[in-house]
């Protein structure tokens, strides 16, 4: 559950454990393929976790490796149509029955064991089967070092290769061979298969670096060559930049993203490009070339979007952290779905130039992990804040559990109570959270009680809404009153801020790519999967408002923050817990025609459930909040 609706932790529940015996992996047969320091602004997070905003120099263009490796304009490509991406005659069709068919017979999990037996299933809804839809392999037994390795976090693999333990092509290589025992979990690129072994000599020369160095392996501080798999939409000059477009499958980068040289100078070794939807414009980790990213704990759970690759990946061990980017929930979200945690930092903490994005507002580079140490190991080194790190860690251990007060709000986030008047651009429904989550929610707040800390179930306050007239909650006042900006109704949630979304396409494919491709040509070769991913949906956002509300945004964005603060300011809270969604984990056939269940409001106060689309799922928990800058997160800053 997210601490914070800006700063999200995604905890995860009993976790499998995928490496306790040997891994069977399904295949299904398929095509194959072959830092600049940061500036001293200081935030607080939680519990006096100090962390501070990441900014790097862009690099230069024309420095080494500027070379066009693109094609010239006008170039037309017939791209391989991957198998676990729905048929082409299904996939735009208005009538969602045979796509949802087509989902039901073709999901399944590569599936793992664990010393009392199998867990994980293929096709159906049983609690665990035969795999029905594909072929089942034996993958090669893992032996018990290969295991030791990958169960590492990255703290402890840092530990170890100070010690002289284990040597970075060592454990690269285990995690690479991992990476391809996986493929048909297609958590990567599939041109990243491709170029495995250069992962492997990037290691490897990492190694001879350590022992030519008159300082040994520290001169591999402070990361010592982990490998950090990297989000499909940042751009780098050694993988393809494609954004998972399948006419940009080949697309080298100019130059690396500002946060990819962050990674370079910490000594990181860059472990390829996850899967992503085209241009992250889905909430659904698919796209027609790299095909659809499995969630291991059940195929027919989607993976989350749009880093979904990345949550997969840590989730199925194939490495201890995981490069991610969010704008309304795409660290967040494949982080509840995989069962790890999501950090989504505020706005700029890591610099964001080299990332398409959707907004300027939302947009930021994150982390997905298996361990929140990690998370801080990583931050620590990419910032260059090891000592405030621990100077954080010494002041929050001298606090009591009962000095720590947690917001618990239930409107909007766990009950959802939209006045009738209420602007509603996204079609969302008065609701609750489902049964399980709720059950969930509650028994996270009897463990926080249990362990000391001071709860407090209070709502945001009430204000007079010049917008509906009468007195309402102040979050659903500045998120769903009805303004009137340039004679249209304004979407308080979000909708104008992606006003600048494919100008920002076109001119990263432009600037770091150097491509000609079009607009068009983006949206025609970006096709459905269902209701629930519908890139060309996202794009057409930059037309459904206007210049002057994209400018009325940055007003509406302060209005937001004080609403925000005033929370801390009222009722004097550490931080807020919120649940990660309204609805249970979802599902590709549930997106695919909006079946997704919801406990929906009923006129007489009842809740009864009804199907529901992603968006309606999801939005409040990942977009509401979402722009506003520095939040408070405790009450004395």
């Amino acid at each position: 559950m997210p601490v914070s609706a800006a700063q999200p932790t995604t905890t995860p529940s009993n976790h499998l454990d995928p490496l306790a015996s040997d891994v069977m992996a399904a295949h299904k047969a398929v095509p194959r393929r072959d830092p600049a320091p940061c500036s001293r602004a200081m935030r607080l997070l939680p519990l006096m976790l100090l962390l501070l905003p990441c900014h790097t120099a862009p690099q230069a263009p024309g420095a080494a490796g500027d070379t066009q490796r693109y094609d010239p304009p006008g170039t037309r490509h017939a791209y391989p149509w991957h198998p676990t991406f729905p048929p082409a005659a299904l996939v735009d069709a208005a009538d969602r029955a045979p796509l949802v068919a087509w989902y039901r017979a073709n999901v399944y999990t590569p599936r793992m064991t664990t010393r009392s037996g199998t867990v994980g299933r293929g096709a159906g809804t049983g609690p665990a089967g035969e795999i029905a839809s594909v072929e089942s392999q034996m993958a090669p037994a893992l032996p018990i070092r290969a295991r030791q390795l990958l169960r590492w976090t990255a703290t402890e693999f840092v530990d170890a290769r100070r010690a002289g333990t284990v040597t970075c092509e060592e454990y690269t290589r285990v995690l690479v061979d991992r990476m391809l025992s996986l493929r048909d979990a297609q958590q990567f690129m599939q041109t990243t298969y491709g170029l495995a072994d250069q992962i492997v000599a990037a290691a490897r020369d990492m190694d001879l670096r350590a022992a030519a160095s008159a300082v040994g392996v520290e001169v591999l501080a402070p990361l010592f060559c982990l490998p950090v798999p990297v989000k499909g939409t940042l751009a780098t000059m050694d993988f393809p930049s494609s954004a998972g477009h399948a006419l940009l499958d080949h697309a080298y980068a100019r130059r690396d993203a500002a946060f990819i040289t962050l990674l370079r100078r910490a000594n990181a070794v860059v472990m390829g490009k996850t899967n992503v939807p085209e241009f992250a414009a889905s909430s659904v980790t698919m796209n027609p070339v790299n095909g659809r990213t499995m969630n291991l704990y059940d195929g027919a759970l989607t993976s989350g979007g749009s880093s979904g690759g990345s949550g997969s990946a840590v989730a199925a061990h194939v490495a201890p952290i995981a490069i991610t980017e969010d704008t309304g929930g795409s660290t967040r979200h494949p982080a509840f779905q995989n069962h790890v945690f999501g950090y989504d930092p505020t706005r700029n903490h890591y610099p964001n130039k080299g990332n398409p994005g959707l907004t300027y507002t939302n947009d930021q580079v994150g982390l997905n992990a298996r361990s929140f140490a990690d998370i801080l190991l990583v931050d620590a080194a990419l910032c260059g804040t090891g000592l405030e790190h621990v100077t954080a860690n010494a002041t929050a251990r001298q606090r009591r559990p009962a000095d720590i007060r947690v917001g618990l709000p239930l409107i909007p986030f766990v009950d959802l109570q939209l006045p009738g008047d209420a602007y509603n651009f996204w079609g969302v429904r008065n609701a609750t959270t489902s049964t399980r989550l709720r059950a969930k929610y509650e028994a996270a707040k009897r463990a926080l009680s249990g362990g000391g800390y001071t709860l407090v179930e209070e709502e945001w306050p009430a204000v007079e809404s010049a917008y509906f007239g009468r007195t309402v909650n102040a979050a659903l006042d500045t998120l769903f009153g009805n303004r009137r900006i340039n004679n249209r109704d304004y979407d308080g949630v979000g909708a104008p801020h992606v006003h600048s979304f494919t100008g920002q396409i076109a001119e990263w494919a432009r600037a770091y790519l150097g491509s000609h491709i079009s607009l068009q040509d983006i949206w025609e070769h970006s096709p459905d999967g269902g209701d629930g991913h519908s890139p060309r949906g996202f794009y057409n956002l930059s037309t459904d408002t206007d210049e002057s509300q994209a400018r009325a945004a940055g007003h509406v964005q302060a209005e937001k923050l004080r609403v925000w603060n005033s929370y801390f300011d009222q009722h004097g809270v550490d931080v807020i817990m919120t649940p990660g969604q309204l609805c249970d984990a979802i599902s590709y056939t549930g997106m695919a025609d909006s079946s997704l269940p919801l406990r929906a409001r009923q006129p007489d106060g009842s809740y009864r459930e009804e199907g529901a689309s992603v968006l309606q799922c999801n939005l409040v928990a990942y977009w509401a909040f979402k722009d506003i800058p520095v939040p408070k997160v405790r009450r004395d800053l």
